[in-house]
This record gives C-alpha cells, sequence and structure tokens, in this order.
C-alpha cells in the first residue's frame, strides 16, 4: 500500500486553542414510506413483508475500501458519515459506522477529528489542533447513502404462512438497525372468524391464502402513517 508523507494542511489563529473551525451543519434526508400503497392488491410468500413502513435518513458518506495504515494514523476500511464542511470541502466523521476510529499514537501526535477528501484516491486526516493532516493514498468514494441509523425506525408484519384456517403473522420493530425483542410478536388469525387482520392501527383484507402465500390488500397504515405528509 502506498503512503504519503505527513503535510502540512492548513494553520488557523484558534490552533493553540484547539477550536474547530469545521461548519458542524449537515442536512441530511429523511424519507417516511409506507408501502404496499392503501388499496392496492398484492401477493407475499412467506418471511415476505406485508407492511413495511418508517422513516429513513440519506446522506453523504465517504467509503474506504482498505485499511490505511499510515505513518501517523491508521484509518479502519468502512464508511465514515459527513458531519460538516469547512471552505466548502466536506469532513466525515473519524469514526466509521461499526465504531471504529482512526487510530493514532496517543500523547506523540494530536489526536484526529475529523476525514476529508480533496482529490481522487486520497483522504486526509485533520487533527485536533487543525494545525497539520496527514494524507494518504487510498481506494475510496464519496456517495449519498440511505441508511438505518439513530433517526431511523422501522414497522413491519411478515406472513409466516397458515395451518388449516388459521394464518399466523410476526409484527418486529426495527431501531438503530436492530431488531426491538420487546416490539418483536408472533400473532394468530382465524380467517373462519373474519379475513380482516387489525394490528398496532393497521388494517389488511386478506383475499387468499394457503401455507406458502397470501393475498391481501392494505386498508389502513400502522397508527403514524408516513404515507401523507406530517
Amino acid at each position: 500500500m502506498k503512503k504519503a508523507n505527513a503535510v502540512a494542511l492548513f494553520a488557523v489563529a484558534s490552533a493553540m486553542s484547539g477550536c474547530s473551525t469545521i461548519n458542524y451543519n449537515v442536512d441530511a434526508k429523511t424519507d417516511f414510506f409506507s408501502e404496499p400503497p392503501v388499496g392496492q392488491v398484492v401477493d407475499a410468500y412467506v418471511g415476505d413483508y406485508m407492511l413495511d413502513q418508517g422513516k429513513s435518513t440519506t446522506m453523504d458518506y465517504l467509503t474506504l475500501a482498505h485499511l490505511i495504515d499510515g505513518i501517523s494514523y491508521d484509518i479502519p476500511q468502512g464508511s465514515y458519515a459527513r458531519i460538516g464542511d469547512y471552505k466548502g470541502i466536506p469532513y466525515f466523521s473519524a469514526t466509521n459506522t461499526k465504531g471504529q476510529s482512526v487510530r493514532y499514537a496517543s500523547g506523540l501526535i494530536d489526536p484526529p477529528i475529523a476525514l476529508h477528501t480533496k482529490k481522487a484516491n486520497e483522504v486526509c486526516v485533520t487533527s485536533v489542533s487543525y494545525q497539520s493532516a496527514s494524507c494518504y493514498d487510498g481506494q475510496l468514494k464519496v456517495e449519498g447513502r440511505t441508511v438505518t441509523d439513530s433517526q431511523s425506525f422501522q414497522q413491519t408484519l411478515i406472513y409466516n404462512g397458515s395451518v388449516g384456517e388459521k394464518i399466523n403473522i410476526s409484527y418486529r420493530e426495527f431501531s438503530d438497525g436492530t431488531a426491538r425483542n420487546a416490539f418483536t410478536n408472533n400473532v394468530e388469525y382465524d380467517m373462519s372468524k373474519s379475513n380482516i387482520i387489525n394490528y398496532k392501527g393497521a388494517r389488511i383484507e386478506v383475499l387468499g391464502y394457503d401455507n406458502t402465500s397470501i393475498k391481501f390488500k392494505v386498508l389502513k397504515h400502522f397508527r403514524s402513517d408516513y404515507s401523507v405528509d406530517i
């Protein structure tokens, strides 16, 4: 792996005070979704989502294809979320989405506060003193990505098949990319009594089913219906 020598990036009046001049103001795009649409007839198989509702966040990420073993800093492989900008250049977190931070020799060099890139296949580490940055060659890209994070939330109904005239549905909630165990539940419905499924405000009309698939129509989404503007 090719390494570049540490190079001086810039000096600012706040260098000795350790104040950052990054503009920490990132507008993440939040999308609300409710699928399938109300009134649409849908076929789903065992394990498929019958309802999928929630919100997702889209923002810029710097993604490194491999570990950078630098002279002053080691940058783990992975994706780093945008945290702001400085003089029109986007800056990214020093910790990737897996929780791995840029490594350095504590006490010998300044801690890193951000990553940025100004030209193709080069990533730079900005230190806490803001006096300098080390830049390294690497395979990288910057792109917008839709992710599940602490701002995201998802509710689903999943078809689990049938036994006789009874069908089984799973309800699951996801937050921070993880299923919430306290909000996971299996529910059985007797189709001989009613072909309507009601759960947490959602209302579904069952049109046909067997042990492998189900045909249905959504009459209403969960209580927080993200299919409308809020």
